[in-house]
């Protein structure tokens, strides 16, 4: 068994020697040998900025909204939870309908996902004010944290 640094490549398909000394030890295997690995690393950080556009941008629709489901940031974070089925469980009790929401806490989301997930809540804020997704991330960003 050898232990060797690998990186994963920008298309997140393919792993490379990390440094010469590493490739001269994996030149031991054969072309297109499968190989058992066993991975570690550390997962890049969640940015703390944008945890906090994201706060932002429910203060702003709170803010800005007549409806009064949505008048608060923690009404507004979650009903868009729901909207984009970002739960982990519905109940159905006595015709109400209750969620298991799930977190956006640094340990419970992951950069990429939170990406994708913030972008979804960005979509479903902006239709909810009639506004452009850019514009209201503008305006989100302009807040005080």
């Amino acid at each position: 068994m050898i232990t060797v640094n690998l990186q994963l490549g920008k298309d997140r398909r393919t792993l490379h020697p990390a440094t010469p000394e590493d490739l001269e030890k994996l030149r031991e295997y054969a072309p297109n040998q499968i190989l058992k690995a066993k991975l570690t690393g550390h997962r890049k950080p969640r940015s703390v900025i944008q945890n906090r556009w994201i706060h932002a941008l429910f203060r702003l629709v709170a803010d800005n909204s007549d409806d009064p489901d949505w008048s608060t940031p923690e009404k507004v974070k979650r009903i868009v939870k729901m909207k984009i089925g970002y739960y982990d469980a519905r109940f159905v009790v006595k015709d109400s309908v209750y969620f298991e929401l799930r977190s956006f806490a640094f340990d419970e989301l992951g950069p990429d996902e939170a990406n994708r997930v913030f972008n979804e809540c960005k979509r479903v804020c902006a239709e909810k004010l009639g506004v452009p997704e850019e514009a209201l991330e503008a305006n989100a960003k302009e807040l005080p944290f």
